[in-house]
């Protein structure tokens, strides 16, 4: 979930998660592994091959400009990897996937929640649900974000340069170590069926209005969706990232980032480049709230209950690709 705050994220999470991995090298950034492309075989259908990745430099003492010019695109995923899943033996799931859009000179962020339940072909794996091919990837040498990316780039026709991840204690500390988050709760929030630890379930309530949450009380609601659906979840996930984002501004995080080195280690994880990771933590902070646009796929996807009762959204994917388009173009 850190990956969660990461932008508005990237950008509330790029600041504090991170710029606080300059120091926590180890712990943070991943050791380049291949990478998956999808390929299409003789008979149509899209298969995996790996890509040999460049190693990555050294990590810069200074936080440097971003220089590049073209659009970066990174996958934000927050993952379940609760004590209770690791007991039984179960791979991680992304709980939470946003695509993130920067576009560096005209300093525009889009923001795309992606719900779980949607539809897609898993390349190598076929038609299933998105958040099933974290688990898949997992237990591969394709790895969770590896499969996950490669998904959204054959179904959303979108590249994905680098993803960034987190668990749902990162969330928690990041959260905390910001000293909470205050959020305006549009409306009121019911679940009496919210995720508890040990598989159970507890009652979750949300009055209207202004509420200060510390990490805990944030991750319950940013995961909460039995009140409504996936889309109004990641409407409160985009918000909280606007929110992190102006407090890790507020705080002045770019002359803080030792303190949260502590906080974050093993909660974290990123392909993106030392340098590429500081730079883009120092673009975040120039870039006005203003300029950070919300999207989402509702309109875009209809509901659809399989015979055994599963459910799935299932998309329009031209819709679906024009909603990314308007996503990838900045305005002029």
């Amino acid at each position: 979930m850190v990956s969660l705050l990461l932008v508005g994220g990237l950008l509330a999470y790029l600041i504090p998660i991170l710029l606080a991995a300059h120091r926590a090298y180890g712990e943070v950034f991943v050791t380049p592994v291949p990478r998956p492309t999808v390929v299409i075989n003789p008979l149509g259908t899209p298969e995996l091959v790996l890509e040999t990745p460049e190693p990555h430099e050294p990590t810069p003492t200074l936080l440097p400009n971003w220089n590049g010019t073209e659009r970066i695109n990174i996958l934000l995923l927050g993952v379940d990897t609760t004590p209770e899943r690791v007991a039984q033996g179960d791979p991680p799931r992304s709980d939470t996937m946003i695509l993130v859009s920067i576009d560096p000179v005209t300093r525009q962020v889009g923001m795309l929640p992606i719900p779980r339940d949607l539809l897609v072909t898993i390349p190598g794996y076929g038609d299933d649900k998105i958040n099933a091919a974290y688990a898949y990837g997992a237990q591969s040498a394709f790895t969770g974000p590896g499969l996950v990316r490669a998904t959204i780039e054959y179904n959303f026709g979108i590249p994905i340069h680098y993803f960034a991840e987190v668990d749902f204690q990162g969330f928690i500390r990041i959260v905390d170590t910001l000293g909470g988050v205050t959020v305006d709760v549009p409306a009121p929030i019911k679940d009496d069926e919210h995720p508890a630890e040990g598989f159970n379930y507890t009652r979750l309530y949300f009055p209207t209005g202004l509420q200060h949450m510390d990490g805990r009380t944030a991750l319950r609601y940013v995961r909460t969706r039995h009140d409504d659906n996936d889309f109004a979840r990641g409407a409160r996930q985009q918000q909280v990232l606007e929110a992190l984002r102006e407090q890790a501004i507020q705080l002045e995080l770019l002359a803080r980032a030792s303190e949260l080195i502590d906080e974050l280690g093993g909660t974290v994880r990123t392909d993106l480049r030392p340098r590429d990771v500081l730079a883009l933590a120092r673009l975040g902070v120039e870039i006005d709230k203003d300029d950070i646009h919300s999207y989402s796929l509702q309109g875009a996807v209809s509901d659809y209950w399989a015979p055994n009762g599963a459910f799935y959204l299932v998309a329009n994917w031209p819709a679906v690709r024009q909603i990314v388009a308007e996503m990838t173009v900045s305005p002029q």
